[in-house]
């Protein structure tokens, strides 16, 4: 018998070695309220939007979100590469609208209408 093994589908976060976790817990809280896993990687690259996009290729959820230390950005799979869901810049101290983000990628993962805030840029 042959055994098969498969990851679980997660979003995928891209994240710059020179990115503090300490400024991104609240998006991670975000995704975990929604109930949708996550995996953070350490990536080269310096473009939070490249790195999301990058992401979002390589998630069976086709959701990716890329942080340096300048920016966090969601993208998703469809959209072209240099556009982007939401952006957040600068975003320390940002507590609040970093678990909106983290939320809003969970919520796109399950297709469900996106949480409101003024200070995430968007796109389109």
């Amino acid at each position: 018998m042959d055994v098969v093994m498969t990851t679980k589908p997660t979003i995928l976060i891209y994240r710059t070695a020179d990115t503090d976790m300490t400024y991104l817990q609240d998006l991670l809280f975000g995704m975990e309220e929604e109930g949708i896993p996550f995996t953070v990687e350490e990536v080269s690259g310096n473009d939070a939007g490249v790195l999301a996009d990058r992401a979002s290729h390589e998630s069976a959820l086709a959701v990716g979100v890329g942080c340096t230390t300048k920016a966090v950005v969601l993208s998703y799979k469809n959209l072209p590469p240099q556009q982007f869901i939401y952006r957040l810049q600068p975003y320390k101290g940002q507590r609040e609208s970093l678990r909106i983000l983290g939320s809003n990628a969970a919520r796109l993962a399950k297709g469900n209408p996106f949480k409101s805030d003024d200070r995430l840029e968007v796109a389109f």
